[in-house]
């Protein structure tokens, strides 16, 4: 690690600007390329940056080129520098595939920037700049080359375009150290991690597909756990409920004689991933409601209640509030010795008392929520692309 710091070009730079700063400036810089010609490498365009909005980071890779440091391997263009000590340090400049990134698990900062060749002659170049703080900074810059001018005009990304699902999500991306596809990554406490896979059509990346981190989910509270991947679901909705995020997922249906597409909704239980409703040939989804707070309830009005049933006359009355399920009922009919329906037997699964399911099932409704999934399709992590 001392010996990439002691290369000068970066810690020691005065000029040094960090994020905050580069993230004010650069979408007001047109930068000039020196000797950019008709196809600039991705070096060529990282070091006019430089030159423009110099960092810290981006010098150590720069001083990384023109010096490299002792153990760094050599495969014609590429460099390649790994330390696997304590801070697993990795420098890597690959002008074939149009790449550069320094990448550690000590050092505040990280970088990493590519180059797409455009089908009318110019170049997109993005870099990505990250900074460790209590709140980490994550920047995304994007320019079109145009080599009539040598010049570098800041463009807008995929990430611009972007909207995330809910606010609670954590957004980063991904730059492709290989191939073309550019990756928008969704890191939510409510569900798995979530891949956004955008695919180079000669101009910009465009949205083609998801992909989700495997995950097994549990029915009701204390049903069999089951992997997601395993149960033929195709496509994936995130659903705002009141401002938190629910996971739909959906299978294809078998035949157009299906009544309706098999459809399961998802939330955090207990650092799980839980099932809020199930719509099936066997369950159907009865609603989504609030209840109006009443004397001696343990709930706000801010919870949301699901309601599914069964083929066998079991309800279920699922409590979520900030995207997590607080507790599971079940009510299910009690008969007398002649199998006759005398009633109803309420049971709580998971957090709560036999009282609070009483008031759930005797709630009076109130504000009904729609849920209108939009579906995207999606293949699991690991699954054949």
């Amino acid at each position: 690690m001392t010996c990439i710091l002691a290369m000068g070009a970066g810690s020691g730079n005065a000029l040094a600007l960090n994020n905050a700063k580069v993230d004010s400036l650069w979408r007001q810089k047109t930068i000039s390329v020196k000797n950019g010609g008709q196809a600039p490498d991705v070096m060529t365009l990282l070091r006019a940056f430089n030159e423009a909005l110099p960092t810290w980071v981006v010098g150590e890779v720069l001083e990384q080129q023109k010096k490299p440091v002792p153990g760094t391997k050599r495969n014609g263009t590429t460099l390649l520098y790994e330390n696997n000590q304590e801070d697993e340090l990795r420098i890597l400049i690959d002008p074939k595939n149009g790449y550069a990134c320094y990448e550690s698990l000590t050092d505040v900062d990280q970088m990493s920037c590519c180059v797409w060749r455009r089908s009318n002659g110019h170049r997109i170049f993005a870099i990505s700049l990250y900074e460790q703080h209590v709140m980490p900074q994550n920047l995304l810059c994007w320019y079109d080359y145009d080599p009539q001018t040598q010049t570098m005009k800041p463009e807008r990304s995929p990430v611009d375009d972007y909207q995330k699902p809910s606010s609670v999500v954590e957004v980063g991306w991904t730059l492709p150290e290989k191939g073309t596809d550019f990756i928008i990554n969704e890191y939510s406490p409510f569900y798995p991690t979530v891949r956004r896979i955008y695919t180079w059509d000669g101009m910009r990346p465009q949205f083609s597909r998801i992909q989700m981190e495997d995950f097994e989910y549990q029915e009701f509270g204390d049903g069999e756990w089951t992997k997601a991947s395993g149960e033929g679901f195709k496509d994936v909705a995130f659903v705002d409920l009141d401002g938190y995020p629910l996971l739909c997922l959906r299978k294809a249906k078998d035949s157009e004689d299906q009544e309706r597409d098999d459809m399961l909704i998802l939330a955090e239980f207990k650092g799980k991933m839980q099932t809020v409703a199930i719509s099936d040939t066997f369950n159907r989804i009865r609603g989504f409601f609030h209840v109006k707070p009443e004397q001696d309830a343990p709930w706000t009005g801010e919870e949301v209640v699901a309601y599914t049933s069964d083929m066998m006359h079991t309800n279920y009355f699922v409590v979520v509030k900030e995207g997590l399920i607080r507790y599971i009922v079940t009510e299910s009919p009690v008969t007398d010795e002649d199998d006759v329906e005398i009633g109803w037997e309420p049971k709580i699964i998971g957090y709560g008392s036999k009282d609070e399911s009483i008031h759930i099932i005797h709630a009076s409704v109130a504000d009904h929520v729609e849920i209108d999934p939009q579906w995207i399709p999606f293949e699991f992590y690991g699954q054949k692309e």
